[in-house]
């Protein structure tokens, strides 16, 4: 991907992304060279948890700041916003609520971050539920089961759930309030659903994942390819956002896949890390590869590639938890610079202690929890941040190993995104552990670039990813491997943290805390 920058500005090619990540939304302006234009953001207030460990939102939030979000765009740029061409809309994953045929949610929205089960798995048919255990995934399909957010309306709101027209993703309830269609795309359709990744679709009732994942066929939207128009804006969205009547909606991806284009991963030899609130590994690649048995590589933007990926749920959501415990006192507008103040002022290694950054529902590893091991008296909060971000290098690094282990591809570099990567700290950290260089784009918001990437290509700007990635990524910095800070990282992964969940995992499984 290395070339020469080019920045020329094409004002009259824009497009506008809107970013609904977990924390809030943006609103973001690209030309055709992958220029940064303009951007808006508003910040979520409406979260709120009836139980411990829930997380609920009202729809509400999530359509009125995006409609925020442009309006403040057309007030701040308002030549860029008449010249708008496009949009796309690219969010968080795996949250969802159920709407009636007019698209309008009959509950508030479930997070991702819910914890709320179902006391006992939906029965299986029985002839699948002996082929689980006869093949051992049994524990692997409850654990699912059970997780389930769709199924635990299905328990315990039985009747909103018989009123329920379609149930939805949230780029599915805003991409119907912008074009009046209950439609999303194959590469945004990312979660606790019956879709079959591979041939991007959605599972026959006898498939497998549907006896595990029980959504009724007619209760599933229509699906759209990535890089297409799904709809066009209509008169009442018109009205409340700005945005004209008639302008081309362009279905992309999930937060994290746009993500993955925005840094250039578009081939399997380059790795995407994502430093958000979850934390996630990714490469593309043409040939469908599940990591771990049973568990699918996501539909990718590009259209018959597949994203194979490792995912710390709890990923720089930690940060967010260590500044709440720790840093409450402290000026926010400082605080991200105090943090960055404590890896330099700490030996690599954290003077002995050692994270393990598995907080809560990991995938393939659903009975782990947090662990910090090494404590001594000499330790203080400065080396807990650290072990923070290191047990999180740690934990990235042992997916891509299980990447290239399934790939056969040797990973030479890495994209980094999310909001951990604007600390060259933390991205220094990531190369010294992954002992290969990282890199930064010309944009932080590379979840807006790679929708803005998709955008192009169903306008007609561009034909292909590859070549919307040519004239539209570039690299602003590279952080290489100190080869010492690499070689102390190198002796804790092996004689240390690989082995700790492990020796660990008995613990785990009785805690019932």
């Amino acid at each position: 991907m290395e070339k020469l920058p080019l920045v020329k500005n094409s004002i009259e090619n824009i497009v506008m992304t809107i970013d609904c990540g977990t924390k809030g939304v943006r609103a973001i302006l690209f030309d055709d060279f992958g220029n940064e234009l303009g951007k808006s953001e508003i910040i979520y207030d409406g979260y709120y948890s009836k139980n411990f460990q829930w997380k609920e939102a009202p729809p509400e939030m999530f359509w009125d700041g995006l409609v925020g979000v442009i309006r403040i765009i057309r007030e701040k740029h308002p030549e860029l916003f008449n010249g708008i061409q496009g949009v796309t809309i690219a969010c968080q994953r795996d949250i969802i609520t159920v709407v009636d045929e007019k698209g309008e949610p009959l509950r508030d929205f479930i997070s991702w971050l819910d914890r709320r089960t179902i006391k006992e798995p939906l029965k299986i048919p029985l002839p699948y539920e002996l082929l689980f255990k006869l093949v051992g995934f049994n524990a692997f399909a409850n654990s699912f089961n059970i997780n389930t957010h769709a199924h635990w309306i299905k328990v315990n709101e039985p009747d909103i759930w018989k009123k329920a027209y379609k149930l939805v993703f949230l780029s599915t309830y805003l991409l119907t309030k912008l074009t009046g269609k209950i439609m999303d795309s194959r590469s945004a359709t990312v979660g606790h659903v019956p879709f079959d990744y591979k041939n991007r679709k959605w599972c026959k009732k006898q498939d497998v994942k549907s006896q595990v994942l029980q959504i009724e066929p007619e209760k599933r939207y229509d699906l759209v390819e990535s890089c297409e128009i799904i709809g066009y804006v209509t008169a009442e969205a018109s009205q409340l956002t700005g945005l004209p009547v008639g302008l081309p909606i362009i279905s992309s991806g999930t937060d994290k896949g746009c993500e993955t284009l925005g840094v250039g991963a578009i081939t399997p030899d380059i790795a995407s890390v994502s430093l958000g609130t979850q934390a996630t590994v990714e490469i593309t690649t043409t040939k469908y590869i599940e990591l771990f048995p049973f568990y699918p590589a996501f539909s990718a933007v590009q259209k018959d590639s597949y994203n194979p990926e490792i995912t710390i749920y709890h990923g720089f959501w930690m940060v967010e938890w260590f500044i709440n415990e720790f840093l409450s006192h402290e000026d926010p507008s400082a605080v991200y610079a105090l943090l960055d103040s404590y890896l330099k002022e700490t030996p690599v290694g954290a003077n002995g202690l050692v994270h393990q950054p598995y907080w809560g529902r990991e995938a393939y590893r659903p009975e782990a929890r947090g662990s910090l091991i090494g404590l001594s008296e000499g330790h203080d909060k400065k080396h807990i941040y650290r072990a923070f971000i290191e047990g999180l290098g740690f934990g990235i690094l042992e997916g891509i190993k299980v990447i290239e282990s399934k790939t056969g591809t040797p990973i030479e570099a890495i994209g980094l995104s999310g909001g951990g990567s604007r600390s060259d700290d933390v991205a220094q950290i990531m190369a010294d552990i992954f002992n290969r260089p990282v890199y930064r784009v010309q944009t932080f918001e590379t979840t807006a670039l790679g929708g803005a990437m998709a955008t192009f290509i169903g306008l007609g700007r561009y034909e292909s990813i590859r070549e919307a990635e040519t004239f539209m990524v570039r690299k602003s910095k590279t952080f290489k491997p100190d080869l010492k800070n690499a070689q102390k990282y190198a002796e804790i992964y092996n004689n240390i943290y690989k082995k700790l969940y492990g020796r660990l995992k008995p613990l785990y499984k009785k805690y019932k805390g």
